[in-house]
């Protein structure tokens, strides 16, 4: 009996590790939980994403993730093909379609993260070709170079020898990046056990004073933030006391891009960088490094950089969600109306 039980007990094992290690399993999977609102789907990412890390009942909030569209309620020529490289606050927001994008004849989103794709081209008409370059402000050292957008808009090979292209395969085969995350996700990424893991973190936080690793907790305790946005010996945070040279530094990557674009056949290129949650949200009282203004400033008009810092303040806290890292369906709509307005003007 001890060995049938055993057998069993390792074909469920044998079974998870499987499932766990196949992308377009997980990704089934995946579909199958999220959308399911019994016991048994998953709330991982339905009271946002930051709850779904940390399990504080306070912060379970059911977020909106409708996406918006027919923000382009303009009569003038369509005359634009809008090309877009972007990341989830624009994926996960809007709908990309000609509806939003005010003069857009053809839309194309790229997501940063995404890879080995056919290159985004420039097709010969007489349209105007726009390129939107979209990051968030904690992500604006590793996203904004040449290299990043040379990936989405031609192919690139690595220059690998043999014994180094080798490797690289063995290491593929041999090693899942994402594997403990996915078995956890297989195995406990229910909302049956979300009474467990809420209870798990209320005692962590009251009893033992310890946070969920990678998120915090605003002065007010009314929001949580990505822990990388608030720790100011980081780059990715809007509180990193960032110098002159860095800031020049992050130009001079702009202005490659730009001129790297336009060589490739786009006629205008547009930067948007959306400020960190707690620059609009103000919740702690310290000053950022108004890193996007220092940006505009050294640039000097030399490349079109979009900045909706302004624009999100007029609405402050109630354009972003208290439990998820990123804005509102009403912080998208503000931003885009800003964004058509300058397309109007090309």
């Amino acid at each position: 009996m001890r060995k049938v039980f055993a057998r069993i007990v390792l074909l469920v094992c044998l079974g998870v590790l499987v499932l766990s290690s196949s992308e377009r399993t997980m990704h089934w999977l995946a579909n199958i939980r999220y959308g399911d609102t019994s016991l048994l789907g998953s709330d991982k990412y339905r009271f946002g994403d930051l709850y779904g890390l940390t399990y504080l009942a306070p912060y379970r909030i059911q977020t909106d993730t409708s996406l918006i569209r027919n923000q382009a309620k303009f009569q003038q020529k369509r005359d634009i093909e809008l090309t877009i490289l972007g990341d989830s606050y624009l994926f996960s927001f809007m709908k990309f379609d000609t509806t939003n994008f005010a003069r857009a004849k053809e839309v194309t989103f790229r997501w940063w993260a995404e890879q080995n794709l056919e290159p985004l081209t420039v097709q010969k008409t007489t349209n105007k070709k726009v390129l939107l370059i979209e990051t968030v402000e904690r992500n604006v050292w590793t996203v904004l170079t040449k290299d990043r957008l040379k990936v989405h808009l031609e192919h690139v090979s690595p220059n690998l020898s043999w014994h180094e292209s080798m490797n690289a395969l063995l290491f593929d085969l041999m090693y899942h990046p994402y594997l403990e995350q996915n078995v956890d996700f297989t195995l406990f990424n229910v909302q049956l056990f979300s009474p467990l893991k809420s209870l798990k973190a209320y005692i962590n936080q009251r009893w033992f004073n310890r946070s969920t690793p990678g998120v915090s907790i605003s002065k007010d305790r009314e929001f949580l933030y990505i822990e990388e946005t608030m720790d100011s010996t980081l780059r990715s945070s809007s509180f990193y006391p960032i110098k002159k040279d860095e800031v020049h530094e992050i130009s001079e990557r702009m202005l490659a891009m730009n001129q790297y674009a336009k060589s490739k056949g786009f006629d205008e290129v547009i930067f948007v960088i959306i400020p960190n949650p707690v620059v609009i949200t103000k919740t702690e009282k310290r000053p950022t490094n108004e890193l996007i203004r220092k940006l505009s400033l050294d640039l000097g008009g030399k490349v079109r950089i979009l900045d909706p810092t302004d624009t999100l303040m007029k609405g402050g806290k109630k354009y972003f969600f208290k439990s998820d890292s990123h804005w509102n369906q009403d912080g998208a709509r503000t931003w885009l109306a800003q964004f058509n307005q300058n397309l109007l003007k090309l």
